[in-house]
């Protein structure tokens, strides 16, 4: 006890980082006599150990005083260093703001001077269109006085793109004026350029005057006035061909009439070959003059074949069908010569035929009015003669077929009747004629003449020729044959007929499929069928 209360060793060993408490043990109590201070030593230490924990909590105080005022000490600086960066920062925007506005300045400046040179470049390139544009119309109406119409129509088309700059100079009353001036010189130029194609045909159409200054004056009509003043000279052109034809071709004399109709085609064939050699040179070629004349022949022709067959009452078939052709075939020669061509449109299964073909000119490809239907389409209303006409026809072959005996009528190569392969020939042939001249309803009418014939020669000739064998027949199996023909013959129209409806719907137009029907005639046959196997049962048991 009393070596724990004056040695310094322990204290120092209980402060040493080394310190051992077994070893502090020993040196305390090293023998048995020694363990009598166990009390007062345990007494030192608990003195010893409140006077550390007295001087661990001043130095605990000590050092959070020192905490808080190194704190306080580094907030005071954080505040000044932020005030220190927001005055820098605030420094830099005004700066900035101060180089903004020395930097608009400055592009306003050069803004500016772009603006003014781009103005600047505008009005002189502005006065040096006006000074050309002037200069042009100036030229224009010296060429106007020599009658120079192919330099004056380059010289047009050169003011034409000169004018599109001052298109916002309307207000100007100088270029205003300037613009009037150039429209009246194109307006002389024109009726200049007409007059002089005028005089150049006498009052019978025929070239008197220069082609090539004539087409020279076709192009510069066209370069002042455009598109509409190459349809006056077109115009122009027809009529005066075509005023012959008015006087040749009236109404009620003989020549005009359809059993003449090639006459007329005729007299349109000489014009277009006096066309392509002596007038082709006058008019430009993309003008097609040749095709205007034929399309108003065209016009001409159909508005006077409808007024000849509305006033007669004896149309015959033969002539009817003969002009009918005769058209057909100049309508077909008139596609072939100006190279128009039908181009079907792909894709489109829906539409027909006639309706889905574009034509259009084969060697450039622009679009072309077809002249198929120009002139025809003045037969459609009187298409009722040719179906009456082939009504007729049919009822008279029925007729004969009726009257000629089963032995006649049978060709010993087929196993039908041969009357029948005759008619149904008779109907492909008049509905090939048919669908070349009218898709519409005479195809319809057409259609029920053929369902209506069937069942007559079902009725009249099938079934009238059913022989009647008796116990006595002397020629029974002559006449079993016969029956066996008319079975196949009725079978074999029955099967036709199916085809013959499908070809008929195949060609009429869309708004007429419905109306198509074979139905009464296919029953017809099949009652006829009908017949015969009953009286081939009845012949086989007599």
């Amino acid at each position: 006890a009393t070596g724990l209360t004056s040695s310094p060793s322990p204290t120092v060993q209980l402060d040493s980082a080394e310190f051992a408490t077994g070893h502090y043990v020993d040196r305390l109590f090293p023998d048995d006599a020694s363990l009598e201070g166990v009390d007062v030593a345990a007494e030192n230490l608990r003195r010893r150990l409140q006077v550390v924990t007295q001087d661990i909590r001043q130095l605990l105080r000590a050092q959070s005083n020192d905490n808080n005022k190194q704190q306080a000490q580094n907030l005071e600086a954080t505040k000044a260093a932020i005030g220190e960066l927001y005055t820098r920062i605030s420094e830099m925007k005004a700066k900035a703001r101060t180089s903004e506005r020395m930097v608009l300045d400055i592009t306003q400046d050069i803004k500016s001077l772009d603006s003014a040179k781009r103005n600047l470049t505008h009005t002189t390139t502005t006065m040096k269109r006006l000074q050309m544009l002037i200069g042009a119309v100036g030229q224009l109406r010296h060429l106007k006085e020599q009658s120079k119409y192919y330099e004056a129509s380059q010289l047009m088309q050169a003011i034409g793109g000169l004018r599109e700059g001052f298109a916002d100079f309307g207000r100007v009353r100088q270029i205003a004026a300037l613009h009037e001036n150039a429209d009246a010189l194109q307006r002389g130029l024109a009726s200049q350029a007409f007059q002089e194609v005028e005089r150049g045909f006498d009052s019978q159409g025929m070239l008197v005057g220069d082609a090539r200054v004539m087409r020279d004056a076709c192009l510069c009509a066209q370069a002042s006035l455009g598109d509409e003043q190459r349809d006056k000279f077109v115009a122009f052109y027809c009529d005066l061909q075509l005023r012959a034809y008015s006087a040749i071709f009236q109404l009620n004399d003989d020549v005009s009439q359809l059993e003449n109709i090639s006459r007329r085609y005729a007299w349109l064939r000489r014009i277009l070959r006096n066309y392509s050699d002596d007038h082709a040179a006058v008019f430009p070629e993309k003008w097609r003059v040749g095709e205007a004349l034929s399309r108003r022949f065209s016009e001409a022709t159909r508005d006077q074949l409808g007024e000849i067959m509305a006033t007669r009452e004896d149309i015959g078939v033969e002539h009817l069908m003969s002009a009918l052709s005769d058209t057909l075939a100049f309508e077909a020669q008139c596609n072939k010569k100006f190279a128009i061509v039908a181009k079907s449109t792909a894709g489109d299964e829906s539409l027909e035929p006639l309706v889905a073909a574009a034509h259009v000119y084969e060697d450039s490809g622009e679009p072309a009015v077809t002249f198929t239907g120009a002139i025809s389409c003045a037969f459609e209303p009187y298409m009722s003669i040719f179906i009456r006409g082939e009504h007729v026809k049919f009822d008279e072959m029925i007729r004969k077929f009726q009257r000629e005996p089963v032995s006649i009528d049978n060709d010993p190569s087929l196993s039908v009747l041969a009357s029948s392969t005759d008619l149904l020939y008779q109907f492909r042939e008049s509905l090939r004629q048919c669908a070349s001249l009218s898709t519409g309803q005479p195809m319809v009418d057409l259609s029920q003449v053929f369902s209506q014939c069937l069942c007559n020669y079902a009725r009249d000739v099938l079934v009238h020729k059913l022989p009647r064998i008796t116990s006595s027949s002397t020629t029974a199996l002559d006449d079993l044959k016969n029956i066996s023909l008319i079975v196949n013959t009725a079978d074999y129209c029955a099967s036709v007929v199916g085809q013959l409806e499908q070809k008929v719907v195949e060609k009429v137009g869309s708004e007429f499929k419905e109306k198509v029907s074979f139905t009464a005639c296919r029953e017809a046959l099949l009652t006829s069928i009908n017949t015969s196997i009953r009286a081939l049962v009845a012949g086989v048991e007599t």
